[in-house]
């Protein structure tokens, strides 16, 4: 994986934490080797007893047949407590756009920047009730 350069012009992936409070917020993919755990030095750490110290790794490969086109794997690193993808234990799978992971007790939706239109989940709505708003799709 050393060598690789993920261009910052084309379509990327992302994680969108789907948890609670922190609902909604969003990790960009930004490199070829991208770490979730317990410990600090992740780019994503999580705070939960659930996970690991190096819990997970996604890492980005370029598609041989299409240029600057990238599959995105997730791999388990020998977690006490497992990686999911869409409810079923993984320990190598190929994401698909919204693909549901679970590491520990959080939840992220996966998100393929080519498959998806995300300003449609950005526009927020307020709602008659007191701190609730809800998101709106557009009319085609």
């Amino acid at each position: 994986m050393i060598g690789i350069v993920l261009p910052t012009q084309i379509a990327m992936a992302l994680l969108i934490l789907l948890q609670d409070a922190d609902a909604g917020v969003r990790f960009r993919i930004d490199k070829p080797r991208f770490t979730i755990g317990r410990s600090s030095d992740n780019d994503i750490c999580l705070d939960d007893e659930l996970v690991s110290k190096q819990h997970a790794v996604i890492e980005v490969i370029p598609q041989e047949q299409a240029e600057l086109q990238f599959d995105y794997y997730l791999q388990d690193q020998d977690s006490t407590n497992h990686c999911f993808v869409n409810d079923e234990q993984v320990k190598l799978k190929k994401l698909q756009h919204d693909d549901v992971i679970r590491i520990g007790k959080s939840n992220f939706r996966y998100v393929d920047d080519r498959n998806d239109n995300l300003e449609e989940t950005t526009k927020l709505h307020k709602t008659w009730f007191p701190g609730v708003y809800i998101a709106k799709k557009r009319k085609k």
